[in-house]
């Protein structure tokens, strides 16, 4: 990535982000001719399609695990965001670029002025290519979605092992899914108790009856810095693929094992109806590196991947622009009843 040099310090700005979202929005924004302009929100960010290319707008948000509420760190976390996701997408992140507004008010993008905020650039993936696309197509076959395997095995091969050990790994681990447990049982949420209860006993039994497994994924120098929200979503399986939008704002969240990632996106594909693409990365991931990950233990994860992201999916109705919408609690529960599934077949 080129070098950014600052002429001034960064500073916030009495432009909302609504004003900045609004400009952004309008196809003259851009440095070049722009036939339309594609917003999305997100929870942390806004996204502008603008033919082939993809801006990213972080939101000014703070939460317990960040905080963009200043304009410094998002300008760190954009920095960030290229710089990790160039590890599985080389050639899609372009660079972190400027928006400033000038004496009479008037924003730019790449423009002179006052730097008022900061966007990631990246060239835009045909929705065709990204892999939940074609599970929910079902037009997904091993010859599409070996090249991404590979390209994941190959980084995860050559990442060097975490600086952890194995009573501090399970620790981690331990507390990972307490923390999911006390979020789970706000009665806000109105999920089955029963069941939460179930799972939760269910995965720390596993810990402390199978604890030489998880030792051994730490001495085996399994435990990398990953991707951290391996999605299918965020996989692009054109002839040069390409793995997008890693979680970049907390290093520690992509401490992960192999095995935890890779069950992960196993998950996701049968949380989308297919229940072979996650046994193809697996596969492949087996086949380059002789790590056969037990089943029980990808068992394990898928369960504790699920109760997060049932978490992590109700509690948009927390927020005033989601809460009146049903999805939330209708996807939460898929995701416990998925978790459901695997217990059985856990204890079975």
């Amino acid at each position: 990535m080129a070098k950014i040099f600052i002429e001034q310090p960064l500073k916030e700005t009495r432009i909302s982000a609504g004003e900045k979202v609004a400009f952004l929005k309008q196809p003259g924004a851009y440095p070049f001719e722009v036939s339309q302009v594609e917003a999305k929100e997100t929870h942390m960010s806004w996204v502008f399609l603008a033919d082939g290319f993809a801006y990213k707008l972080k939101k000014p948000v703070k939460y317990r695990f960040l905080d963009f509420s200043i304009l410094e760190a998002r300008f760190r976390d954009c920095r960030d965001e290229v710089r990790l996701n160039r590890r599985l997408a080389k050639n899609i992140y372009l660079g972190i670029i400027p928006l400033t507004v000038d004496e009479k008010g008037t924003m730019t993008l790449e423009g002179k002025g006052t730097i008022i905020d900061w966007l990631v650039k990246m060239k835009r993936l045909p929705e065709e290519n990204m892999l939940d696309y074609v599970i929910r197509h079902h037009i997904v076959n091993k010859t599409m979605v070996q090249p991404a395997a590979i390209l994941l095995t190959e980084f995860y091969k050559g990442a060097q092992s975490a600086d952890t050990k194995p009573g501090l790994y399970r620790e981690k681990l331990k507390g990972e899914v307490h923390a999911v447990y006390r979020e789970l049982v706000n009665p806000m949420f109105q999920l089955p108790i029963a069941m939460i209860e179930l799972l939760t006993a269910g995965l720390l039994h596993f810990l402390n009856d199978h604890a030489s497994m998880f030792d051994k994924r730490v001495t085996d120098g399994k435990i990398i810095e990953a991707h951290g929200d391996l999605r299918p979503e965020h996989i692009c399986i054109a002839q040069e693929p390409a793995i997008i939008d890693c979680l970049e704002f907390n290093r520690d969240l992509r401490i992960l094992d192999t095995a935890e990632e890779l069950s992960f996106l196993a998950m996701e594909c049968d949380i989308l109806g297919n229940f072979l693409v996650g046994d193809l990365f697996l596969d492949t991931y087996a086949s380059f590196t002789s790590d056969h990950i037990p089943s029980s233990l990808i068992l394990f994860y898928k369960i504790k991947r699920a109760c997060l992201r049932t978490f992590l999916v109700i509690r948009h109705i927390l927020e005033p622009m989601y809460k009146e919408d049903p999805k939330w609690l209708a996807k939460a529960n898929g995701y416990l009843q998925l978790a459901a599934q695997y217990h059985k077949k856990l204890i079975a």
